[in-house]
C-alpha cells in the first residue's frame, strides 16, 4: 500500500506517486511472496512503454475505488489513469527518488477523473495498490514471484495488512517501518493478487466474447481492448441507429412498391392489344414480374389483317348510277324554274314598284300557268 496524499491531504505537484518500493513482500492470501526489485520495476516499465507505443490513442491504465473493477457484482468508475511509468534506483540522484522516496522503486505518473481528484484531493482515500496477475509474474521457485507486467492500481483505505502506518507519515519513525525487511509485511495491498488469480479464470469468457463482438484478435492489449469498449455505441445510440435504419427501410420498401405500380400499368398499356382482363393480368404482374413478362414473351404477335386490294379494271365515274343520273338532272330542271321566278320578280317589284313577296307570288302564278 502506498500514501496518495501527505498528511495536509496535498497532491505531489509533479504528478509522480510511488506505486511500488522495492523489497519482498508475502502474500498471505495467495501463498506467495512478491519480489519487487529492479529487474521487476524494469520489465514493468518496458510492458507498459510497448502496450503504449503499440496504440494510437493510449488511454492509460485504469486506476479504480478499491479494486471494484475486479468484481463483476460491483460498480465500477474510474478514479483516473496511469499515464507513464519510471523504475528510480535507490542511489539515483533524480528528485523523484528524494522527494517521494529515499529508497526508489516503480513510480507512475497520474492522471486523475473528476470523481478521482475530489475523492483523494479531499483525503476520502489515501493509498494506492498495484495489482497484477499471477500468470504476469516470474516464477523464481520456492513461491517466490517476480512481477513483470503492472495490470491496473486501485486508490483505497483498506490495506491487506491492518495497523501499518501511512508511508508519508512515518519519517519520523524507524527504516524498517519505512521499508520492511522481507518477511515482516508490507505497507501494500497486495490482496488484489488473489482475488485477480480467480477473477481471470471468471472473466474470461467474457473478455473471449468482447473480443469476438468486437472482432479483435486474441492477443489483442489490454488498453486497445479498453478504447475499443469505451467507443462502443450506447443503447441510446444503438436505439437510435436502428430507428434510423428501418425508418429508411420502410420508406425504400414504399419506393419500391409504387414502383412496381407504375411498371405493371406501364406493361399493361404496352401488351393491351393481348390482354383480355386488365385487373387480371397487372395483379399476376405485381405478383410475379419475371413470370408474367416471360409468358407474354412468348406468345405469339398478331398479324394484321389483310386488306383486299382494290378492283384495278373497275372503271371510275362521278355517279353511282342512272337512277342518281336522272335524279340530278330533275333536280337540274327544278333549280332552273326557281331561278327564272326569282328573275321575274325581280322585273315585275321594279316596274310596278311593289313589294318583293307580292311580286315573287304573280311571277310564281305566270310559270305555274
Amino acid at each position: 500500500m502506498n500514501l496518495i496524499l501527505n498528511r495536509n491531504f496535498e497532491l505531489p505537484a509533479d504528478g509522480w506517486y510511488q506505486l511500488a518500493p522495492l523489497g519482498e513482500f508475502p502474500h498471505a492470501a495467495a501463498g506467495v511472496t512478491q519480489v519487487i526489485d529492479e529487474a521487476a520495476c524494469a520489465r514493468m516499465v518496458s510492458a507498459f512503454e510497448t502496450v503504449k507505443n503499440a496504440s494510437g490513442n493510449f488511454p492509460g491504465l485504469l486506476i479504480d475505488f478499491d479494486h471494484f473493477s475486479l468484481d463483476a457484482a460491483k460498480h465500477s468508475e474510474a478514479a483516473g489513469w496511469i499515464t507513464d511509468l519510471k523504475f528510480i534506483s535507490p542511489t539515483s540522484n533524480s528528485s523523484l527518488a528524494t522527494t517521494h522516496n529515499p529508497h526508489g522503486g516503480l513510480y507512475a505518473n497520474i492522471r486523475w477523473s473528476d470523481v478521482g481528484e475530489t475523492a483523494v484531493r479531499g483525503g476520502r482515500y489515501r493509498f494506492l495498490s498495484p495489482v497484477w496477475a499471477k500468470s504476469d509474474c516470474e516464477d523464481l521457485g520456492n513461491d517466490r514471484l517476480r512481477p513483470v507486467r503492472l495490470l491496473n492500481a486501485a486508490v483505497t483505505n483498506d490495506p491487506n495488512l491492518k495497523g501499518i502506518l501511512p508511508l508519508s507519515n512515518s519519517r519520523t519513525g524507524t527504516s524498517a517501518t519505512r521499508h520492511p525487511t522481507p518477511g515482516t509485511g508490507s505497507p501494500f495491498d497486495f490482496s488484489p493478487l488473489a482475488r485477480n488469480t480467480n477473477k481471470e479464470i471468471h472473466m474470461q469468457p467474457v473478455i473471449d466474447a468482447l473480443l469476438n463482438k468486437l472482432n479483435l484478435p486474441a492477443d489483442t492489449a489490454e488498453a486497445d481492448l479498453i478504447a475499443a469498449i469505451e467507443n462502443m455505441a450506447t443503447a441510446d445510440e444503438v436505439a437510435a441507429l436502428t430507428n434510423r435504419a428501418e425508418t429508411a427501410e420502410s420508406s425504400l420498401a414504399d419506393q419500391q412498391a409504387a414502383q412496381l405500380e407504375a411498371d405493371a400499368d406501364a406493361f399493361c398499356e404496352a401488351n393491351a392489344a393481348l390482354i383480355e382482363n386488365r385487373d387480371e393480368v397487372r395483379a399476376r404482374f405485381i405478383e410475379n414480374r419475371e413470370l408474367t413478362e416471360a409468358v407474354f414473351k412468348n406468345l405469339k404477335t398478331q398479324k394484321p389483317a389483310v386488306s383486299t386490294a382494290a378492283d384495278s379494271r373497275r372503271p371510275l365515274h362521278n355517279r353511282d348510277s342512272k337512277v342518281a343520273a336522272t335524279r340530278n338532272r330533275d333536280a337540274s330542271a327544278s333549280e332552273s324554274r326557281a331561278v327564272k321566278i326569282r328573275n321575274r320578280a325581280a322585273e315585275i317589284m321594279k316596274a310596278e314598284g311593289i313589294v318583293y313577296t307580292d311580286a315573287f307570288r304573280r311571277a310564281e302564278q305566270e310559270f305555274t300557268d
